[in-house]
């Protein structure tokens, strides 16, 4: 991915978790559930940095409708059987919430 920016819109299928960095900066990951064209739930993985990161913990929770704007990483690990694995990640500077 060449970190384009990216707009989703989805309901959060998870309450968000906060956690802090060793540096202790806050880290918030959120998963969402898009809905495709054949009605099919497709999960992006969503992550926020810093004060963002601390007002998501405290102002949404599962079920929510939200939209996140940012970059879409890439992101590769090796699991416990020894096979590369990869996944996406957005990296949302901007979150939103339905009023509705």
């Amino acid at each position: 991915m060449d970190n384009k920016i990216e707009l989703i819109a989805g309901r959060l299928g998870i309450d968000p978790r906060l956690a802090y960095t060793k540096k202790g900066e806050p880290v918030c990951e959120m998963s969402v559930g898009l809905v495709n064209e054949q009605s099919e739930t497709i999960w992006r993985k969503v992550v926020t940095f810093g004060k963002l990161a601390e007002q998501c913990s405290v102002h949404l929770r599962k079920g929510h409708e939200i939209f996140a704007r940012g970059p879409i990483i890439l992101k590769k690990f090796v699991n416990r059987d020894g096979l590369e694995k990869e996944y996406f990640e957005l990296k949302a500077f901007s979150i939103g919430q339905s009023l509705l």
